[in-house]
């Protein structure tokens, strides 16, 4: 999961899944997350780290929680969530974000942002968090790969350190019926678990094969109908590999933890 990888970043090619009304998100409201007195604990003193931030909300039974879902390099994730008057279910909630990203990943198949946010995002669902912490309405879990939990069973086991697999799943639930991609996605797999060192099974033939649906089943989180993330905004900062770094040239700029974060 090293934001080193994702190198193919374009923000006019990434529009969120929902367009929220001016009335109900104002224009601002995400940004209220990167101000300097919201600490967010995994970002290092390396100012050429890339990171991204991930900002919405979180929508069920009518009310709202905003949320900031922060992931940097060295496999390293934070998601927070200020509550309305809603629960914090955070492994569902980070399956609604990996379900997200999948979408974007099936629109783009190589793009490394989404890829990247997919990856972390289902680690970070079937894991458990390194820390938690409240403060008022505000809940914070923090995952961080060097705290010594085993990986998911199964193929959600192998994504987070497999961005190619990752694509080859993006690829074959971009063409469901073209059985060449699904040939490479189970090539790709059975790669992926000999690397491991483990018997992977394949999706099952009962896997709905929309990003809904195969998160579902990697995750082993149903989806509720009535929860949706609502994605508004997304900022990523740090140097980007030369080969295909960011466009950045009509990016607005904010300043976060002393970094320039480009929404």
């Amino acid at each position: 999961m090293r934001f080193r990888e994702y190198a193919s970043y374009r923000p006019s090619q990434q529009p969120p899944t929902t367009v929220l009304p001016a009335s109900v998100l104002p224009d601002d409201t995400h940004h209220r997350w990167l101000r300097d007195d919201i600490a967010c604990g995994i970002l290092g003193d390396d100012p050429a780290a890339p990171a991204a931030c991930l900002l919405g909300e979180i929508r069920t039974a009518g009310y709202a929680d905003t949320f900031l879902l922060v992931v940097a390099d060295d496999g390293k994730l934070e998601y927070r969530v200020e509550r309305g008057a809603g629960s914090v279910e955070v492994d569902r909630d980070l399956a609604l974000i990996a379900a997200y990203a999948l979408e974007r990943l099936v629109d783009d198949p190589a793009g490394r942002l989404a890829n990247g946010i997919f990856r972390a995002a289902v680690w970070a669902a079937t894991t458990s968090p390194a820390r938690t912490q409240t403060t008022g309405l505000e809940w914070i879990a923090t995952f961080d790969h060097t705290d010594g939990h085993p990986a998911a069973p199964g193929l959600a086991g192998l994504l987070p350190a497999d961005r190619h697999l990752t694509s080859a799943l993006a690829r074959m639930l971009a063409g469901p019926v073209d059985l060449t991609a699904r040939r490479r996605f189970d090539e790709a797999t059975d790669t992926a678990a000999v690397r491991a060192g483990r018997p992977i099974a394949p999706l099952g033939a009962a896997t709905v094969l929309t990003p809904a649906g195969v998160t579902a089943t990697l995750t082993g989180i149903e989806p509720d109908p009535g929860r949706t993330a609502a994605v508004a905004g997304l900022a990523v900062t740090g140097d980007w590999p030369p080969d295909g770094a960011p466009d950045l040239a009509m990016a607005s700029t904010l300043r976060w933890h002393g970094l320039d974060w480009y929404l």
